[in-house]
């Protein structure tokens, strides 16, 4: 019996351990998105502002335009994945887990979540109890030797790069070029209120 519990404790532990990585993920992901649309509206915000002169009205509906987009973009992207990461809010279950994992790894699947369902099964069932931890602990062993973290691969993320590095790379052509085109734009939207000739 300790053995199955002993078993049970690692497995979850990895389950759990597999769900932050998972998150951190969320959170690169997130970032990358989150890098490439604020540089690209502020691109945006400010070579209209350089071309067109808004007056106050105009400056005032891009500037909060830019900073309520942001705010949401990294609320959406970047701050609910890391505060999940801390499990603070609604995580993926166990079994969304083991799904992910069977994805990746297709043995492992109908194991890990026949795994789960028996260990409730187990916590529910008295008479039976015996006999359910004997098939946990035989299909824990199966399963434990599996690097459940493996099926995420963080460098995958590369690919993200496509939408932040354009705009970043734009805005840096754009601050050696024609350094006043962003620093007086940038500085008539943050200024929406003043008057401008």
């Amino acid at each position: 019996m300790a053995v199955a519990k002993d078993n049970y404790t690692l497995l979850i532990e990895k389950l759990d351990s597999f769900i932050r990585k998972y998150y951190l993920n969320q959170i690169i992901r997130g970032v990358l998105y989150s890098v490439g649309l604020i540089l690209a509206l502020f691109l945006a915000s400010t070579i209209l502002e350089h071309y067109f002169y808004f007056g106050t009205g105009g400056r005032k509906l891009l500037f909060y335009s830019f900073v309520g987009s942001s705010l949401l973009a990294l609320a959406l992207w970047v701050v609910i994945p890391a505060l999940r990461y801390f499990n603070l809010g609604k995580i993926i279950s166990h079994e969304q887990a083991a799904q992910i994992i069977g994805l990746h790894f297709t043995n492992v699947k109908d194991k890990l979540l026949n795994f789960l369902q028996l260990k409730q099964q187990a916590d529910s069932n008295a008479s039976g109890a015996a006999l359910i931890r004997a098939s946990i602990n035989q299909k824990s062993e199966a399963i434990k030797p599996v690097p459940f973290r493996a099926a995420i691969n963080l460098n995958n993320n590369r690919k993200y790069l496509k939408y932040a590095l354009p705009p970043l790379l734009l805005l840096i052509i754009i601050l050696f070029a024609a350094p006043s085109m962003i620093k007086d734009s940038t500085n008539r939207l943050i200024n929406n209120n003043k008057m401008y000739e």
